[in-house]
């Protein structure tokens, strides 16, 4: 790989992972992942030690490259290296590890086994070599956790308690994805990626590898998309907020990617390339200006977003140009599928392009949407007609499908609900379950992200079959694949911990059976993989361990609780506090409390003792309108409704880049609110947060009015010391204090005045614009 300034420490992705003890009880299952299919509790074992061996059939040459993965694991336990022979006779041998490949039956198809392990021997039997692969990641977890003691190594000798496993996949496509194009990562962090799917029997690597920002591949024919296209003059900083003017950039070449092609293939992991058209195209455009609609200038693109510059659909020389760099594409990987993109791609410039208009007639299409239409199918044709088949993303259905296209359904599972309906073949991604770029914990406590949220729970909770679809329809359905995009994940380790654990869950959401789902058994395995993970120097998310906060109602005297909440279920939650710098001591969580005063909350899940995996905290303000619900005179929309109004008075200051969960939103009006203190009370201090996010079309108020009363009736204007407001560059909540009140009143009427529409100059000029609330704060803090 070619010019990326960063470091990389390799690491050897260790196998033999299972935190239990040699022997599982009899009605216990072990903790394999993904769930087997059948599993069946022996009632002996098998020694494995420098006496036994390692026999494979005659039938597939892979397996002996399989025999020397079992025995590198074998060697953390101080076993030497097992003897490996050639088994004719179609049966184990005594003492022996057998993989064979052989005809074993239709049930567990192409990717399935059996495991079988008695005191005699151990075997493993598929009907491909596949199968064999992933017979041996489930043997590997059987095995003893990897030994710290010295007494362990010296023995040279473990146990595997016998049982009997026949195992298969649901789906035949289980994917992850790695965008490189936004962020470029090293060829041992890739092969490491794909060490650590393979463990879990993901088997399709998306790689993402063209973008506006970067154009990643090496192609021979046009050296200048990755000597111009693969690099950048700068970098976004925030949320497009700023420019932190440094050169970025880098490729991989075509003998990198080969050898990454062959690195996934010895671990039955296929790699499908994504090469973007019609949009996402400006670092190939800057390279080919010719290739655009305008003829240029173009730039590698340095902020994140969707742009307007797109391959000209007019004009052939884009195709001649797309054709050869298929054609090495397809030199490179033997991928039954290449991902062709087809998303965001505005028509803008189509509409307004002679090339494109007379395209659009010569083609009898109705207008530009058909116009990407015929663009996606003429580079389809191509591709068949090379015995290739094209996936693109959801929009590809936008002007008629493709005759032959799969669709990967990533805006919600509607799109593939549509393609599976018209005889086309899904893979389900949808942002909602799939994206894992999104936040998986409170953003407080989590690295700066692009947004959403979905936990290791949401995940695991995924059906890609949606209930819509018959039967028939529904075995268009592939798969699903979970989606790393990189524009705020810069580094290695933060890739591996916003794909990690939530990859996992995924894995078994398309590897076991449905009716075998379940949260808490999930849990309990996962918790048993965590220090294999560790051993791999994995940096996974502990997100799922932490504790979520709520304030609740009590149903008896109506105040304010805090809940303290678990994704776990029946976890055990201790909890301490912290005011003015001193820290109490450690309690047992029984159930909702009362704050009485303003103060920080740290909680966690015991472990039994030791180290907490994760600690979480939370700030609670309590003021003099806490608990009180405000009368809203206007209404917040419905998108954003937070827990409704009594958000605003909860304690509870929301995240700013956390919108869907803590804040009130309001689109185009006002924010007229009343509080109702109850009694009269002298009132010193007002103060209301305010979200400053125009990326996302909100900004603060133009003004804010504040009047008193005490009979609810009669309202006088506020005094006091109003702030100005500073406009922050990037997303950021925002206290706005009025002080120096002096005033006595039970009433207080609050009018957030919104701007009404998006300023000049915006991106959203003229359409109307998010006024966001989350806490209005009277006299705090409070003596």
């Amino acid at each position: 790989m070619k010019n990326l300034k960063t470091t990389f420490t390799m690491t050897f992705v260790i196998l033999s992972f299972s935190a239990l003890a040699q022997f599982w009880s009899a009605k216990e299952k072990p903790h394999i992942i993904p769930q087997p299919v059948s599993y069946e509790n022996g009632r002996s074992s098998f020694k494995i030690n420098a006496r036994a061996g390692i026999q494979i059939s005659p039938s597939s040459k892979e397996l002996g490259k399989m025999a020397d993965i079992i025995n590198e694991r074998l060697g953390w336990f101080g076993i030497p290296q097992l003897k490996t022979t050639i088994n004719h006779n179609n049966t184990p041998a005594k003492n022996t590890i057998w993989l064979s490949v052989g005809e074993y039956g239709d049930e567990i198809g192409k990717e399935g086994y059996l495991l079988e392990i008695n005191r005699k021997y151990i075997s493993v039997k598929a009907n491909t070599a596949t199968g064999v692969f992933y017979g041996i990641q489930s043997l590997i977890q059987l095995l003893p956790e990897a030994p710290e003691k010295q007494s362990i190594l010296k023995s040279g000798s473990i146990k595997v308690a016998s049982c009997n496993i026949t195992d298969y996949p649901r789906f035949p496509y289980r994917g992850l994805h790695l965008d490189v194009g936004r962020h470029l990562f090293p060829v041992e962090f890739i092969k490491k990626y794909i060490d650590i799917m393979s463990m879990y029997k993901i088997n399709n690597f998306h790689w993402h590898l063209t973008e506006d920002q970067g154009w990643r591949l090496e192609i021979m024919k046009y050296p200048l998309l990755t000597e111009t296209g693969a690099y950048r003059k700068s970098t976004a900083t925030g949320r497009n907020s700023g420019q932190d003017n440094m050169f970025y950039g880098g490729y991989y070449t075509q003998d990198e990617a080969r050898e990454i092609v062959a690195y996934a293939l010895a671990r039955q992991v296929n790699i499908i390339p994504e090469i973007e058209m019609p949009g996402h195209a400006l670092a190939a455009l800057a390279s080919y200006p010719h290739l655009g609609c305008t003829g240029g200038p173009y730039e590698v693109e340095t902020t994140w977003g969707v742009f307007e510059d797109i391959y000209c659909g007019g004009n052939d020389e884009v195709f001649t140009f797309l054709q050869d760099v298929l054609l090495e594409v397809m030199d490179i990987f033997p991928s039954k599928y290449i991902h062709i993109g087809g998303d965001e791609a505005p028509k803008t410039r189509w509409d307004v392009c002679n090339k494109c208009q007379k395209r659009i007639k010569d083609e009898n299409l109705k207008d530009s949407q058909e116009l990407q239409s015929y663009f996606i199918t003429r580079l389809e044709k191509f591709l068949n007609k090379h015995g290739r088949q094209i996936i693109g993303w959801d929009e590809i259905l936008e002007g008629g499908l493709a005759p032959g296209a799969t669709v990967m359904s990533w805006r919600g599972t509607e799109g593939g609900i549509a393609a599976a309906r018209l005889g086309h073949d899904v893979i389900m991604t949808p942002g909602s379950h799939c994206y894992l770029d999104y936040y998986q914990g409170d953003p407080a406590s989590e690295p700066f992200g692009i947004g959403g949220y979905n936990t290791l729970k949401n995940t695991y909770g995924f059906e890609p079959i949606p209930a819509e679809l018959t039967e028939k329809e529904g075995n268009h359905i592939l798969g699903a694949q979970g989606n790393v995009w990189t524009e705020y994940i810069k580094t290695s380790d933060l890739v591996e911990y916003m794909a990690y654990p939530r990859a996992i869950a995924l894995a078994e959401v398309n590897w076991s059976p449905k009716e075998y789902r379940n949260w808490d058994d999930f849990i309990r395995r996962l918790t048993k993989h965590l220090p294999i993970l560790d051993k791999n120097n994995l940096n996974y998310s502990k997100s799922t361990f932490g504790v979520n906060f709520s304030v609740i109602r009590n149903e008896k005297d109506k105040q304010l609780q805090i809940e303290l909440v678990s994704d776990i279920t029946g976890a055990a939650i201790k909890y301490y506090t912290e005011l003015n710098n001193q820290t109490s001591t450690v309690m047992n969580y029984t159930g909702p409390f009362k704050p009485e005063k303003s103060k920080t909350i740290f909680a966690y899940v015991d472990n039994a003792g030791k180290e907490p995996l994760k600690i979480s905290k939370k700030e609670i303000i309590v003021h003099d309108a806490f608990g009180i619900i405000p009368i809203l005179n206007t209404l917040y929309d419905h998108r954003y409704a937070a827990n409704g109004a009594s958000s605003l008075t909860d304690g509870l200051r929301a995240n700013a880049h956390s919108l869907r969960k803590e804040w009130i939103g309001y689109l185009g009006n006002d924010a007229d609110i009343i509080l109702d203190l109850g009694i009269s009370k002298d009132i010193n201090t007002l103060s209301l947060g305010f979200l400053h996010n125009p990326g996302s079309w909100i900004f603060l108020p133009v003004d804010v009015e504040v009047s008193f009363s005490n009979d609810g009736i009669n309202y006088l204007p506020a005094a006091g010391m109003k702030p100005d407001f500073i406009t922050p560059t990037d997303p950021k909540g925002i206290l706005y204090t009025i002080i120096d009140l002096r005033a006595r009143a039970r009433y207080i009427h609050i009018i957030a005045k919104n701007r009404a529409t998006c300023p000049v100059g915006h991106s959203g000029e003229g359409e109307k614009a998010w006024l966001f609330m989350d806490e209005i704060m009277v006299n705090y803090p409070r003596d």
